[in-house]
């Protein structure tokens, strides 16, 4: 078995698109090839024997105080046929390591207790729970 992570860039296009079953929604060309062209939104995907088994979508955060930058983990997903094999893990773990490269200082990322398995997850991957006064607020804009 071929375990590989990369990070996707401007000409993995058809790659994200053949991968749309790892997606919550379809991917969309144009916002893929917007995603892909960013210095500051990192895609990262796993493959298993050249198939796409999962992915991570990171956004860096810049800082007004001159500090180093966040990286937010906004969305890993793995595709169920690879699950419980150490993908999300892995793309956890190269998420933290393009962090430290990019000069970010911490890296986080928003879950819910009703995600047992994704509170499990970022537990074993090193995540400490900020508290159980953090609250996350949504303002839809359309």
């Amino acid at each position: 078995m071929t375990f590989t992570v990369r990070r996707l860039t401007t000409g993995d296009e058809a790659t994200v698109l053949a991968a749309a079953h790892l997606f919550d929604d379809p991917p969309v060309p144009e916002a893929v090839a917007d995603l892909l062209a960013s210095s500051s939104d990192h895609l990262l995907m796993a493959f298993i024997d050249g198939r796409p088994a999962g992915f991570a979508l990171a956004h860096e955060l810049r800082r007004t105080d001159g500090l180093s930058r966040e990286l937010f983990l906004y969305e890993i997903g793995t595709d169920e046929a690879f699950q419980r094999r150490g993908v999300a893990r892995a793309l956890i773990e190269a998420l933290k390591t393009l962090g430290r490269t990019r000069n970010s200082h911490l890296m986080f990322v928003l879950t819910h207790n009703s995600t047992p398995a994704a509170v499990a997850l970022y537990t074993a991957t090193g995540g400490v729970r900020e508290g159980e006064d953090v609250v996350l607020f949504d303002y839809p804009l359309d």
